[in-house]
């Protein structure tokens, strides 16, 4: 069972339609996503940053009041000489005309008055709706080692103490605000003791416990030795430190920012508290030192954002299922006649070029499609007529070019050895041309019983008029060669016949050497030609030295010189056209005369047909299968000697 995996045109266009808007959609997501969330982050920060300062504004403004009341009295007891009971009435009008104020204190040093012995603390607070006085100090409470006394007179300054529980007097969870007080005695300003002010925490708590930020974020208030003033947890309350609380989680993160809100005034910091992610944010409150801290989950500042995101991304893939059904629809009702026109080109290429085209009526493309079509049809009936005579004539060419062919390469010697009855001498040669015909050309024959005539050349250009001009040039070479025994003169005999109503300037690079065979003796000129090779016994190589001819058929009157040679048993003369030196790589590379003469030096030992062979196989090694572009001639000769 064949199953088509071909994907229709249409279902491609409502793919690349959905890609585009899914693309489209997660980039404009991911742009307002990632602009609400530091949006989102920003006004929840800002936020808590508001609600912290409403809350220090409203904590400073009881505090800074109980301050100024403090400072007040305190300007009094200093400067006028009131009785002991005046110190009485002092604390109590301080409780009845402040109603924030808990309880207020006069604590003196020991035996200041000394009727009173050691103690004298007049202490005024609240119980219920009255107002209750009473002396503060006894053995039993020992107000001299309290925070609240010790710290101000040891330092000389004012403070706020810790919360603390007063079981001495208010019987209430209080913080206490000191003062040190001074009298001139002798002359000399000595602290006298201390005015105190209790400051119940009912109200401060009921504040920061009013704070909420995003749903589970909530406000404590930490003392400046990090104790809990206020907290969810009750049991953390006066109880424990930030830092007793993150010995007891492990948490290590939690005591450096214990750390951090005791060197700084306000900050926000990352934390991690039972492994949620979080932020804090803290100030200091300048009059008392405490620090209020706000803690929110950073997953509850992105809940509405991811609540949103899901909505739009239930309604776009919605949207998107809704637009690929009704684009779907609308495309295929579209490119229907597409069809019909896949259908006519089928007909149309199995050679019917007059196939019914569908009808269109619509003046848009599909419109352009079908002129095109049937345009095509006319067009295809006039190429395959004009086809077939363009290949009939092609046919009629390439079989004149191949009969050209087997009649040049019917021109040059073929069989090896030539002369097997000859045992002084042995040879081979080849011959590719570049295209069907070529210009390059090879010879040689006996002129007369001892003399070894050979030849070889190259034609200008390429093609049929270069093996015209080297059809010519060979069967010229064969009728004035048997009537010399010169090479200069039979080369002077080629130049002027060739040289001779020349009209096309075409000219032969040429190369002639005849050989005695009984002596060895060769005879040579060199038309232009790339120089041969004579390779010694040893394997030692050179190239010929000639005098420096023009190739033949470029001036009539040009005298050609002729060189001599005695060839030794052993030698072998190779002989080859600029289509081997010249042939190039792909990277445009020559083989060059340097690397034959290398091959040729390393082959030395073998036989004419081998070493032909073996540069072949060099010269392919080279080009690494890059097209020939000129015809490729080789010949070579080995003389053995005279033989008896």
């Amino acid at each position: 069972m064949l199953i088509n995996t071909k994907k229709s045109l249409s279902l491609r266009i409502v793919v690349y339609v959905l890609t585009f808007c899914v693309f489209l959609f997660i980039l404009l997501l991911s742009v307002f996503y990632i602009s609400s969330k530091s949006k989102i982050e920003k006004a929840t920060l800002t936020n808590a940053q508001l609600r912290t300062n409403n809350v220090v504004l409203d904590a400073e403004r009881i505090l800074l009041s109980v301050t100024r009341i403090v400072d007040n009295y305190k300007w009094i007891i200093e400067n006028e000489n009131i009785s002991r009971e005046e110190i009485y009435a002092l604390t109590r009008r301080m409780v009845e005309n402040n109603s924030d104020i808990l309880g207020a204190a006069v604590a003196f040093e020991p035996f200041f008055f000394e009727k009173e012995g050691q103690y004298f603390a007049p202490y005024s607070y609240r119980e219920k709706d009255s107002i209750k006085t009473i002396q503060l100090g006894n053995p039993e409470y020992d107000y001299f080692y309290m925070d609240w006394y010790q710290i101000p007179m040891v330092t000389q300054k004012t403070c706020w103490t810790d919360p603390y529980f007063d079981t001495g007097g208010g019987n209430a969870l209080i913080t206490t605000y000191s003062t040190p007080f001074f009298r001139t005695i002798n002359n000399e300003r000595k602290p006298a003791g201390v005015i105190t002010v209790d400051l119940p925490l009912d109200w401060f708590t009921e504040i920061v416990s009013s704070v909420r930020v995003l749903e589970t974020g909530y406000a404590s208030v930490l003392s400046p030795s990090g104790t809990f003033i206020t907290h969810p947890n009750k049991d953390l309350i006066m109880n424990q430190s930030i830092f007793s609380y993150a010995e007891e989680l492990g948490n290590a993160e939690l005591r450096e920012i214990g750390r951090q809100i005791q060197k700084t005034e306000s900050g926000l910091v990352p934390s991690t508290l039972k492994g949620v992610e979080r932020r804090l944010y803290y100030k200091r409150l300048p009059s008392s030192g405490w620090t209020m801290a706000i803690i929110f989950p950073v997953s509850e500042m992105y809940q509405p954002l991811r609540s949103i995101s899901i909505v739009l991304i239930i309604l776009v893939v919605t949207g998107l299922l809704l637009l690929s059904l009704i684009v779907s629809r609308i495309i295929k009702k579209q490119i229907a006649p597409l069809k019909f026109f896949a259908d006519s080109a089928r007909i149309i290429a199995g050679g019917n070029f007059t196939s019914k085209l569908p009808e269109i009526t619509s003046e848009d493309e599909l419109k352009d499609l079908h002129d095109s079509f049937e345009y095509v049809q006319h067009k295809l009936s006039d190429y395959i007529e004009n086809l077939k005579q363009t290949t009939s004539a092609k046919e009629k060419i390439e079989s004149e070019l191949r009969i050209a062919r087997e009649i040049q390469m019917g021109m040059i010697p073929k069989i090896f050895p030539p002369f097997p009855n000859l045992r002084e001498i042995d040879l081979y040669a080849t011959l590719q041309p570049a295209k069907e015909v070529g210009g390059d050309l090879y010879d040689f024959f006996m002129i007369g019983e001892e003399h070894l005539c050979f030849a070889i050349g190259d034609v200008s250009g390429k093609g049929v008029p270069a093996s015209l001009f080297m059809a010519v040039t060979r069967t010229l070479l064969r009728s004035v060669a048997p009537d010399q025994k010169s090479p200069a003169a039979i080369v002077n005999s080629l130049n002027r016949s060739l040289s001779t109503n020349n009209d096309s300037n075409m000219f032969v690079t040429f190369f002639l050497g005849i050989v005695e065979l009984k002596t060895g003796k060769m005879t040579y000129a060199n038309a232009g030609h790339n120089p041969p090779v004579l390779i010694g016994p040893s394997g030692e190589a050179e190239f010929f030295e000639f005098a420096k001819n023009i190739p033949v058929g470029v001036f009539e009157e040009f005298n050609y010189e002729e060189r001599e040679r005695h060839l030794q048993k052993g030698d072998k003369i190779f002989l080859y056209t600029d289509g081997v030196t010249e042939a190039e790589n792909s990277q445009d590379e020559l083989y060059s005369e340097n690397r034959l003469l290398k091959c040729l030096q390393e082959n030395s030992h073998l036989d004419p047909r081998s070493m032909i062979c073996k540069v072949t196989e060099d010269v392919a090694s080279h080009v690494k299968g890059n097209p020939q572009s000129d015809d490729m001639t080789m010949l070579s000769i080995v003389h053995f000697g005279i033989h008896g």
